[in-house]
C-alpha cells in the first residue's frame, strides 16, 4: 500500500492499492460514515429526456460518497464501497443518489474520517512497510477428486474443484494409470493457472492415502518454471475441511512464518484453552477486557475485524482507547479476521478477548 497524501488535520488520507492484501486492509479501514473520493465509471443517459432514442453511456468521473456499506469480494479481488453521492459533475449525477466504487489493485482513493484511530494509522503504516505476503495454494487430492484452495491474510477460499472418473477395472493397471495421469494433468494445469494469477509462495499437497505423494512426484517432473516450494502433508479429508486441517496443524507457518492467519488461529486456540482450564488467564467481553487493561494484565489483545468495522462512532472510539491503554502496558494488539474458523469463533464470543499475563481478582 502506498500513501500518496496524508492531511490528518482535515481527516484525509489518499492511498494507492497495490496488492491483494492491500484490498483486505482497505476493507478493514473504510467504515460506514466515512467519506471516500475516487475516480469511477458511472452509466448516464445522454439526450433529451423526451427523446425515445435517449442513449445510456458509461462516463469516467470523480465522485465523493458518504459511505453506507463496504464489502470485500474475494472471488473478484475487489472492495465494493457503496454510499450516497455528496459531490460530482452536476450535469451527470444527482446529488443524494447512490453509487458503488469497485476498488481494485492499482486504484487510488481518498478516505476522510472525523477521527482516525491509532490502530488504523498503525495498520496503514504496517501495510506501507510490508511487502506482499505470498499466498499458499493447498491442493487437496485423492483418487479422481481434487480442490485447490488459496490461503492468504484475508482468509481461505476454494479456487478450483476437479472431479473425474478413474478406471478401477480389476486387473487393468494400464487403464488405471492412464486415467490417473490424465487426472494429474488436469489438476496440474489448474494449479499452473493459479500460479500465473497469484503470488503463490508455497504449495501444500494434502489428502488421505498415497495419491498426494504420487501427484507431488508428477508435479516435480513437470518442471514448471518458477515453481514455489512443495510440502506434502497427510489430511483426513479433501476440500475446505482438509485445508482447515492443514491450517490447524501449523504446516503453513513452518514454511511461511509470516502468514498472519495461522498466528491468529494459534492465539484464539490459546485463549480457548485458558477458558477451558479456568486458570484465570483469559478474559472476554467489554467489561472483563477493560478491567484487565486497567490492571495492565493483558499480554495479547484480540479483536475481530468485524467488531472494529461495526458499531457507532462512540464504540469505535472506546475500542481505540482500549487498544491504546493496553499497548501502553506492553500488550500486543491483534486484529483477527472473521473469514477463517478461529476468527468466526472469537466473533461468536463478542469479538473481543484477551490472553493475560497474570490472574486478576474478582
Amino acid at each position: 500500500m502506498k500513501v500518496i497524501k496524508r492531511i490528518l488535520k482535515e481527516g484525509k488520507i489518499e492511498l494507492k492499492v497495490e496488492t491483494l492484501d492491500d484490498l483486505w486492509h482497505l476493507y478493514n479501514i473504510v467504515a460506514a460514515g466515512d467519506v471516500v473520493i475516487a475516480r469511477t465509471i458511472r452509466r448516464v443517459k445522454v439526450g433529451d429526456e423526451d427523446d425515445r432514442k435517449q442513449d445510456s453511456i458509461r462516463k469516467p468521473m470523480t465522485l465523493v460518497l458518504s459511505v453506507e456499506d463496504v464489502a470485500f469480494h474475494t472471488f473478484s479481488n475487489r472492495v465494493r464501497i457503496k454510499g450516497k453521492i455528496l459531490e460530482g459533475p452536476a450535469d451527470l449525477v444527482s446529488i443524494g443518489s447512490y453509487h458503488t466504487f469497485n476498488i481494485e489493485m492499482g486504484d487510488i482513493l481518498t478516505i476522510v474520517k472525523t477521527h482516525w484511530p491509532d490502530f488504523l494509522l498503525k495498520r496503514i503504516e504496517e501495510a506501507e512497510r510490508a511487502q506482499a505476503h505470498p499466498i499458499c495454494a493447498v491442493v487437496t487430492i485423492e483418487d479422481g477428486a481434487s480442490d485447490i484452495i488459496l490461503v492468504a491474510d484475508y482468509g481461505i477460499r476454494e479456487a478450483v474443484s476437479i472431479y473425474t472418473s478413474i478406471s478401477r477395472k480389476r486387473g487393468d493397471q494400464k487403464a488405471y494409470d492412464t486415467t490417473m495421469s490424465e487426472f494429474f494433468s488436469e489438476v496440474a494445469t489448474a494449479l499452473r493457472s493459479q500460479l500465473e494469477q497469484n503470488k503463490i509462495g508455497l504449495i501444500v499437497i494434502a489428502g488421505p492415502g498415497f495419491v498426494k505423494e504420487h501427484f507431488s512426484e508428477y508435479l516435480s517432473a513437470m518442471g514448471f518454471k518458477g515453481m514455489p516450494p512443495i510440502v506434502v502433508e497427510s489430511a483426513n479429508s479433501i476440500g475446505i475441511p482438509g485445508a482447515k486441517e492443514i491450517l490447524y496443524k501449523g504446516v503453513i507457518s513452518n514454511a511461511l512464518s509470516e502468514l498472519k492467519i495461522e498466528t491468529e488461529t494459534k492465539l484464539v486456540e490459546d485463549f480457548i484453552a485458558h477458558v477451558a482450564k479456568g486458570d484465570g488467564l483469559a478474559a472476554y467481553g467489554e467489561k472483563e477486557v477493560e478491567k484487565a487493561a486497567q490492571y495492565g494484565a493483558i499480554q495479547n489483545l484480540l479483536i475481530t475485524d468485524k467488531r472494529l468495522r461495526e458499531g457507532t462512532e462512540e464504540q469505535r472510539r472506546w475500542l481505540d482507547q482500549l487498544i491504546h491503554d493496553s499497548e501502553k502496558t506492553r500488550a500486543v494488539f491483534n486484529v483477527v479476521s472473521t473469514d477463517h474458523p478461529a476468527g468466526d469463533q472469537l466473533q461468536r464470543l463478542g469479538g473481543i478477548a484477551a490472553i493475560l499475563r497474570f490472574r486478576i481478582g474478582d
